[in-house]
């Protein structure tokens, strides 16, 4: 709304320093439209510079993970990749419950490269009984429904200015890079193929 004000103060201001005869009055109305534009567009200024008329709202959400590996494995594992040597962004698979497949979080966005800086995934070990994602988001919603009316351009509410996510798993659970997670898949693939192995021998043998 307040685009249409300054535009609409563009005009009265034009046409009070040229229309109105009267030099009292003419610098009177004149003057008074030339502050209220000037207060206008300051008012905008600071809207899209400091996000006046707007308030930061934080949600913590927390729930439960599961380990990548599954039920069936004894092993609780998480893989995990660090980007850069000292980011504060770490890619994980890890199953959001029970019921579903391990699945990759917190891949960065390439497409999105403003919120992509502005996330934050660490992972830490901690002497609890079960693995949690924590999340805290903060983003810009309006102070009220005036300041909404009158300073809303496009779509502002909902901006993100942070968000970081801590992923807390118990001592007993096996950090694994991508890596690490093959060569156990590996190990693991040939130990059951020497017990197989070693099952059908003995086997053979008892005939």
């Amino acid at each position: 709304m307040i685009i249409y004000l300054i535009f609409l103060l563009v005009i009265v201001v034009i046409l009070s320093w040229t229309l109105i005869n009267n030099r009292t009055w003419r610098w009177l109305i004149g003057l008074t439209n030339s502050i209220a534009l000037v207060a206008a567009v300051s008012i905008m200024t600071l809207n899209f510079s400091n996000h006046y008329g707007m308030k930061k709202e934080t949600i913590v959400e927390t729930h439960q993970i599961y380990s990548a590996a599954g039920d069936q494995s004894p092993m609780q594992i998480i893989v995990a990749k660090q980007l850069g040597t000292k980011s504060k962004h770490w890619v994980m698979v890890y199953r959001d419950s029970q019921a579903v497949k391990a699945s990759t979080h917190f891949v960065p966005q390439k497409k999105h490269i403003v919120e992509m800086v502005k996330k934050q995934s660490t992972l830490k070990k901690a002497n609890v009984d079960h693995a949690t994602v924590k999340t805290t988001t903060i983003r810009w919603e309006w102070k009220n429904d005036t300041a909404k009316f009158w300073l809303n351009i496009g779509d502002q509410a909902s901006e993100l200015v942070s968000q970081k996510s801590v992923v807390t798993v118990p001592e007993n659970w096996q950090v694994l890079s991508p890596s690490q997670l093959k060569q156990l898949k590996k190990k693991m693939a040939a130990q059951q193929s020497a017990q197989k192995q070693a099952l059908m021998a003995q086997a053979s043998s008892n005939q």
